[in-house]
């Protein structure tokens, strides 16, 4: 939902004369649906999930609902959805009260381990990703859910169960780059792609569409593709495309079988969960835009999806405290990774010298020495090519001198020191994240 845009293609006001005044008047602004800086809001619906879809308008005191619907002078009507993409869009029908987020959680997470037969801990993360979608337009970062592995049924029925819960869940297959380009701008759609590949271009369009306040260049306008992804392989992304935002949920066989999900039982439960779900939307959308979450337990790299899982639930402290131990085994992993990452080696050994001899000359020969006694003191026999770490060092920003008779130099001046614990600091890096390298440039001023 996209707050008043003119850059949006969907929502242009057109303008028409009237010859009897002289003015002007607007017409209706096409609409996926709206939020207000005062608490209004529209929403996409429909009577029921084939009909053609209406607005529902919230105004903060009652609700209108209708082919067009005015808020504050302005009228607004749907946006054109192609016929194809509208059979598939799962839409709320009605709003009612979900009571609390709580409860909201534990009914989704039931659905979800009734019909699907996760453990807690992926039931759990799911159920927030479902919240997660109601909330979308919090989020600093989409999260990605990567649902992988050889057990197809049991797979295949969980992105169904997910397109009865998720908001605006759409799916797809067979999605290139030219076709994601194509689907509607602005409807923070929950992306469900079942597909067994995905090309690198096609990766690349999906992680730029995941930065919520990043548009990408179309015909000569600008696509608003912001939503939840969910991907649906049996091993194509068996590494992992984005760990700073995916989650991975594996389906491996467990022997015991699925229940039924036929299309009344799919029916029942999407008309439920969209209308508490657009309830919930309502009433906490605005806790999610001003939530401050603690992120900073998280390696740098975790950060912003555990922010964005904690919009999920915005006004309950007890559930966004959960939230480090279900992406503890991912924090740790990263952690671990960090410890061999080439940027963070040569942060490190840049440390080391500024430490060691602050403001004299090194040749980055030298420099490369010291990064390789890094890594072999955290198990790794690796030589490090004196060019190629130059390369590095000139990609992270710090200015070398010109080349002499034994290779190139770089001065460890206050400035590259400065620069290196901030980089240390932004990379995450084991020495600044137990604070040795802070403490050390501390020393040095002490």
């Amino acid at each position: 939902m996209q707050k008043n845009s003119p850059g949006n293609s969907h929502e242009k006001t057109k303008l028409s004369s009237n010859a009897t005044t002289g003015g002007t008047i607007p017409h209706p602004i096409a609409t996926m649906g709206r939020f207000f800086g005062d608490g209004g809001m529209i929403e996409l619906v429909r009577s029921n999930q084939q009909a053609v879809p209406e607005l529902l308008l919230f105004d903060g005191e009652k609700s209108t609902r209708g082919a067009r619907v005015s808020y504050k002078g302005q009228q607004y009507e749907p946006a054109r959805i192609d016929r194809t993409l509208l059979e598939h869009l799962t839409l709320p029908t009605k709003c009612y009260a979900h009571r609390s987020t709580g409860e909201l959680r534990t009914g989704i997470c039931r659905v979800i381990a009734n019909f699907v037969g996760l453990g807690e801990k992926y039931t759990d993360i799911a159920g927030r990703i479902v919240l997660g979608t109601a909330m979308a337009d919090s989020m600093p970062i989409a999260p990605a859910l990567l649902i992988v592995g050889p057990d197809v049924d049991r797979g295949d029925q969980f992105m169904n169960v997910l397109h009865c819960l998720c908001r605006h869940a759409l799916p797809l297959t067979g999605v290139s780059p030219a076709s994601f380009r194509s689907l509607p701008s602005g409807g923070r759609f929950t992306f469900l792609i079942t597909q067994p590949t995905l090309s690198y271009s096609l990766q690349n369009l999906f992680d730029d569409a995941s930065k919520r306040d990043q548009k990408i260049p179309s015909r000569g306008g600008l696509l608003d593709l912001f939503g939840v992804q969910i991907f649906r392989s049996e091993s194509f992304l068996e590494n992992d495309c984005w760990p700073y935002r995916s989650i991975k949920i594996p389906m491996i066989h467990t022997g015991q079988a699925i229940p039924p999900f036929d299309q009344e039982t799919q029916e029942r439960i999407a008309s439920e969960f969209q209308a508490k779900l657009l309830d919930f939307r309502r009433t906490k959308l605005t806790a999610a835009r001003s939530l401050t979450f603690d992120a900073s337990k998280f390696n740098a790299t975790l950060r912003n999806l555990a922010r964005s899982l904690a919009t999920a639930t915005p006004d309950d402290r007890d559930l966004q405290a959960e939230i480090f131990d279900l992406l503890r085994d991912q924090n740790e992993d990263l952690r671990s990774a960090r410890w061999i990452d080439p940027s963070v080696i040569a942060v490190e050994a840049l440390l080391v010298a500024c430490n060691e001899s602050p403001g004299e000359m090194m040749y980055v020969a030298e420099l490369s020495r010291l990064a390789e006694a890094t890594l072999r003191g955290r198990g790794e026999e690796a030589t490090i090519d004196p060019g190629v770490f130059g390369k590095r060092l000139k990609l992270l920003g710090f200015v070398t001198e010109p080349r002499d008779a034994r290779g190139v130099q770089l001065q460890l001046t206050d400035k590259v020191r400065n620069h290196a614990l901030a980089l240390a600091r932004e990379l995450g890096a084991p020495e600044s994240e137990n604070g040795r390298a802070g403490s050390a440039h501390v020393a040095d001023d002490a």
